[in-house]
């Protein structure tokens, strides 16, 4: 082998060495530089409902708030439509940095993705950042609607099977599937009217076009407070400092399993980085200490949940899946 050769050789050597050389600096340096703080821009807070629910009200409620422990704008998006999936699927459609969350509940993130393949996504897809706040729910009736209690509805439906309507958030959400539930305990049959959020199904109720709902307090509270509908009964363990005349589901001697109070928490896509999740958690932590928030929360009937970390939000909602599967899989 030539001299001139071997210079050739060594000198190609030469170069792939640097080469990796370079290259290995360049992976030490991205290593060692830290995550992007969060948020870098205005964060996008997505309800799965139209405005005016209770959902949409809680979520505006704390967008000032948490807008000022951050530092951004925080921007309410009304995604609503099938009952929440459309906005759980723009949510997961999102780039998992933290800037687009959802505040969801147990409808869109347990109920439906469960019972219906056709939804567009998995629970799995869904990480559960910080369950916040529940809530108990209401049966709720158009104002001229002739049964005045619990027991009394149920003998008019049963006199009568599907001549009374109810309304609910969509096909697989909580008011749908456990008014099904109680409707089959009870033996009565009703008509099933979906709509694409509580907002406009209780307009529908105030206006007399359906008879019955299964709903949350925060969103029937301002008609029932204006007369606009009626409250037969809430699924509080005992009578409400607020509603002192409205009954409990226990108290009526014909429903042995009454529905429970549901919950509303920050939901992001899986990948979400596990630094990001604790910083997102931390401010809306931060944020729901305001006391002047905690009072207006109190006064729609929001209770505010222990703080749970990140970890501590997703084997609550794990958890709840389970809970919720056989209700999901009953015909």
């Amino acid at each position: 082998m030539t001299a001139m050769r071997l210079q050739k050789i060594w000198r190609l050597c030469g170069w792939v060495t640097g080469s990796c050389l370079l290259a290995a600096g360049h992976l030490a340096a991205a290593a060692a530089e830290p995550m992007a703080p969060w948020p870098q821009r205005p964060v996008t807070l997505i309800v799965p409902f139209v405005a005016g629910g209770g959902t949409d009200t809680f979520a505006r409620l704390l967008a000032p708030e948490l807008s000022a422990v951050i530092g951004q704008a925080v921007v309410i998006d009304n995604a609503a439509g099938a009952g929440g999936t459309l906005g759980t699927r723009k949510l997961l459609q999102s780039v998992p940095d933290g800037h687009v969350l959802m505040y969801g509940g147990i409808s869109e993130t347990v109920l439906i993705p469960q019972s219906n393949p056709a939804a567009g996504y998995r629970p799995q897809d869904l990480q559960a950042v910080s369950i916040i706040a529940s809530t108990p729910l209401v049966l709720a009736t158009r104002k001229n609607f002739p049964a005045r209690s619990l027991d009394a509805m149920v003998k008019l439906a049963r006199l009568s099977p599907m001549k009374y309507t109810y309304g609910s958030s969509g096909v697989g959400s909580y008011g749908h599937l456990m008014f099904e539930a109680m409707a089959r305990q009870q033996g009565i049959q009703l008509l099933h009217v979906p709509y694409k959020g509580s907002s406009q199904m209780l307009a529908d109720m105030a206006s007399g076009q359906i008879d019955l709902a299964l709903t949350n307090l925060p969103s029937a509270a301002p008609y029932a407070k204006t007369h606009k509908v009626e409250l037969l009964a809430v699924s509080a363990p005992q009578r409400l400092a607020e509603w002192p005349n409205l009954p409990t589901f226990a108290e009526s001697p014909t429903f042995t399993q009454a529905p429970i109070s549901i919950w509303g928490g920050v939901f992001a896509p899986r990948d979400l980085p596990p630094e990001t999740a604790l910083k997102i958690n931390a401010a809306f932590t931060q944020a729901l200490k305001d006391v002047a928030l905690r009072a207006k929360l109190a006064q729609l009937g929001i209770t505010l949940e222990k703080p749970r970390s990140p970890s501590e939000s997703q084997t609550f909602y794990e958890r709840q899946l389970r809970q919720y599967q056989p209700l999901t899989t009953t015909p």
